[in-house]
């Protein structure tokens, strides 16, 4: 019962987002739009920003279970992409509020959880430290993310399948030399 509270909570607040700034939303809305009480609310959240921070980690615990990120990230990458962009009003009011910082949490977590697996592919048969492999990992993190809101800021301007293809290009063609310099960059005191 708990989940099913605190999903519907979650589905009232990406509903909100579509239409207005986080900064906008009260707990009022929230409640009012699934039939709940503000007291319910509070007897699962914080805040809002909690709120926000569980539908962002139910989604991104949801494309990691789907798409098994060490077989298929290039599914997964895509799959967060086309969520980002099906949810691109959201995404844009999001990117609009006054504490943005949750929208680069979301992004970063699941971009860094396909940079480790995909660096660690690349990496393997070659004598890389853990430390290397972190390095090049948050390279690409950063890039991506940097990218992505980007991508948020120009109005999704670009289909997520032509975004995903293109990191998955730039990814797979220069991980292996990222490495290697990574690996003098881990060296360095």
């Amino acid at each position: 019962m708990k989940n099913l509270t605190e999903r519907a909570m979650a589905q009232a607040l990406s509903k909100l987002l579509e239409t207005r700034t986080l900064d906008k939303i009260t707990i009022r809305d929230i409640t009012d739009e699934c039939g709940l009480t503000r007291n319910t609310f509070y007897y699962h959240f914080h805040d809002v920003y909690d709120l926000l921070h569980f539908m962002f980690k139910e989604k991104t615990d949801e494309i990691m279970r789907q798409y098994r990120i060490e077989s298929d990230w290039e599914g997964g990458l895509e799959a967060t992409l086309d969520f980002l962009y099906q949810h691109r009003r959201m995404m844009i009011h999001l990117d609009e509020s006054i504490n943005d910082d949750m929208v680069l949490r979301f992004i970063n977590d699941v971009m860094l959880r396909h940079a480790e697996v995909i660096v660690a592919q690349q990496a393997r048969g070659q004598k890389h430290s853990t430390r290397a492999i972190e390095i090049a990992a948050e390279l690409y993190v950063n890039a991506a993310v940097g990218d992505v809101m980007g991508w948020i800021r120009r109005g999704m301007d670009h289909e997520p399948e032509h975004l995903a293809q293109v990191y998955n290009t730039l990814f797979l063609g220069t991980v292996r030399a990222v490495l290697n310099s990574a690996e003098e960059a881990s060296r360095i005191p």
